[in-house]
């Protein structure tokens, strides 16, 4: 395994953390997620908690925190004896995407059945958030609101055993929120999904409000992490390339 210590990726968290109106142990988390989200702590780098204190210029105890916070989503595994290294990778954040598609689905399934006007309310007043977030092209509305929808639907499934692995997740579920900020996304499309979730459960339709979850996931996953996804900025300058003027020789 690679050692934090050694290795080039020691660089992606070299920045000391200082944020006086952020409690030190959730700015040390945010950055180890954020550069294990970003592939700049690469699957198997080993991480060491005496580089990372002196990289991030924090004691140990903020580090062990974070690295717990970390294990508990899934994106670090640690070992006795062995030590802790990054164990989430992005080139399978496809397959995790196709198993939230279907403990998401089970979990719309179950909420058609449960869910009760309270709950049917607040989706609805979410719905029109997403709407108005959809119509102004705001990012982080969009993936806000759309946090809250899915999670109120876990919510009303009323399955701990469901909502348990659902949060085995949250590493997917990170990665797939820095992924929606940077991808070239339509989100009319996710919004007549979530319309249409949202009538099945209305309808208190079982079958419909399980399909409309699937597919709406299912797409999520093909337009985020497909063979032919990528990032907006990184589409940008392939076209630039493309656009720009052939070398005279």
């Amino acid at each position: 395994m690679v050692s934090f210590a050694c290795s080039p990726t020691r660089r992606a968290a070299a920045r000391p953390v200082q944020e006086a109106s952020v409690p030190v142990a959730e700015q040390v988390y945010r950055r180890l997620r954020d550069d294990i989200a970003a592939g700049r702590l690469a699957p198997r780098a080993r991480l060491s908690e005496r580089a990372l204190s002196a990289a991030l210029g924090v004691s140990t105890s903020p580090i062990k925190a974070a690295l717990k916070r970390l294990e508990q989503e899934g994106m670090v595994v640690t070992q006795p004896r062995r030590g802790t290294w990054v164990a989430f990778a992005p080139e399978k954040a496809h397959e995790m995407g196709l198993i939230r598609a279907a403990l998401e689905g089970i979990a719309a399934r179950l909420a058609a059945q449960r869910i009760g006007a309270a709950d049917l309310a607040a989706l609805e007043a979410i719905l029109a958030e997403l709407r108005r977030a959809t119509e102004s092209l705001d990012r982080e509305a969009l993936v806000e609101a759309n946090d809250r929808y899915h999670a109120l639907v876990l919510k009303a499934a009323d399955n701990v055993f469901l909502a348990n692995a659902v949060r085995g997740l949250r590493g997917y579920f990170l990665i797939t929120q820095a992924r929606m900020r940077t991808m070239r996304l339509r989100p009319e499309l996710a919004m007549a999904e979530h319309e249409a979730i949202f009538a099945a459960l209305a309808a208190h339709d079982a079958e419909a409000a399980e399909r409309a979850m699937r597919a709406h996931i299912a797409r999520t996953v093909e337009t985020l992490w497909g063979p032919g996804a990528a990032p907006a900025a990184r589409l940008r300058r392939v076209r630039r390339r493309r656009n720009a003027p052939a070398a005279r020789g």
